[in-house]
């Protein structure tokens, strides 16, 4: 049995990745504030500390003064371009004597994993790996002018702290982010109108034959069929499709099981979406009243509203989708097979 995930986020794909790159920002300001805190009583440079202290407020001060209205790709396309290259003088600085400072640029690669296009991925991976060639060659001639510091354990581990703590927003937030596609991906899906439906109606040993083909074992084969009765005995055998409110969160939590595996199911089983299956049902249920009952003494609306439509348009417009001519069209030639 697949359980009901109550965690789905409500949060837009645009929230999330500001929520994050806020995170991030606010991590990145505290680390060099007291990097460059530690950098001046410890190591006594006060010209480097004054040079990361700036880098802090330029990097905090900007962020606030853009964090409403900024594009979130090309700030994100900023930070991975001007970050290493920051590193990069702090590498260069310590590079004989604390290879930690590399750890600088490892949230990169995954930044732009998170954020941007797959080929940006590569691009950002090589651009920190020639950083970090230069830096290595670069520091072989720099003998004289950089200082031997031999007590950068502190810093190394505030360095450290600070991106890994970066790296596990970026790995949180890309699963957050990936959920709200797959459930916004589903959503318009669920809702959008089934222009130009045809009526669906085949053979139940036809259409298992078809979802076969579609898995790669019968234990996915079996699980799915298992999800798709469960829904039936729910949907069908219950008759939640009476209730015009009914949707699939609720259906859902009824039978414990994640919306996308309830989403997936049916649509394996011939349905393009949640939204045509409760509409199917409803349309049978309503030719099964038109059939057992005399129009002359019930009403359409009574039998459109007890099969779980609220409107009279919405019936006419999902009873031609499905069946291909109208509620009126298809009494008319009831009637006249019956006389």
């Amino acid at each position: 049995m697949i359980m009901h995930n109550n965690s789905i986020s409500e949060n837009t794909e645009d929230d999330l990745k500001r929520r994050c790159i806020s995170l991030i920002v606010y991590v990145l300001c505290v680390g060099l504030c007291l990097y460059s805190i530690i950098i001046y009583f410890t190591l006594k440079d006060e010209n480097f500390a004054l040079i990361t202290f700036i880098y802090f407020l330029v990097l905090l001060y900007t962020f606030l003064l853009t964090r409403k209205t900024y594009h979130i790709k090309t700030l994100v396309h900023l930070y991975l371009i001007f970050d290493p290259l920051f590193a990069a003088f702090i590498m260069l600085y310590f590079w004989k004597y604390s290879a930690g400072t590399a750890l600088w640029v490892l949230p990169i690669p995954i930044g732009a994993y998170v954020f941007l296009e797959k080929k940006y991925v590569y691009i950002y991976m090589l651009y920190i790996l020639l950083i970090v060639i230069f830096v290595t060659l670069v520091s072989k001639f720099l003998t004289d002018g950089t200082p031997n510091f031999n007590k950068t354990d502190l810093a190394d581990t505030l360095v450290g702290a600070s991106n890994i703590v970066i790296v596990v927003l970026l790995l949180y937030y890309n699963d957050k982010i990936k959920s709200v596609k797959i459930v916004a991906g589903l959503e318009k899906e669920l809702n959008s109108a089934s222009n130009g439906e045809s009526k669906l109606e085949m053979n139940r040993n036809d259409k298992n034959e078809i979802l076969k083909d579609d898995f790669s074992s019968d234990k996915d084969f079996n699980k799915y069929s298992e999800i798709f009765q469960n829904v039936q005995n729910i949907v069908e055998k219950q008759l939640s499709f009476k209730d015009s409110d009914f949707t699939i969160s609720q259906l859902s939590h009824q039978i414990k099981i994640n919306n996308l595996y309830i989403a997936k199911s049916i649509k394996l089983n011939g349905y393009s979406s949640f939204s045509h299956y409760i509409n199917f049902c409803r349309i049978q249920h309503v030719k099964k009243l038109i059939n057992e009952n005399d129009l002359s003494k019930i009403t359409l609306m009574y039998i459109y509203t007890s099969s779980g439509f609220s409107s009279q348009s919405t019936f006419n417009r999902v009873f031609k989708q499905i069946e291909g001519i109208t509620p009126t069209e298809y009494i008319y030639n009831l009637q006249k097979n019956v006389n």
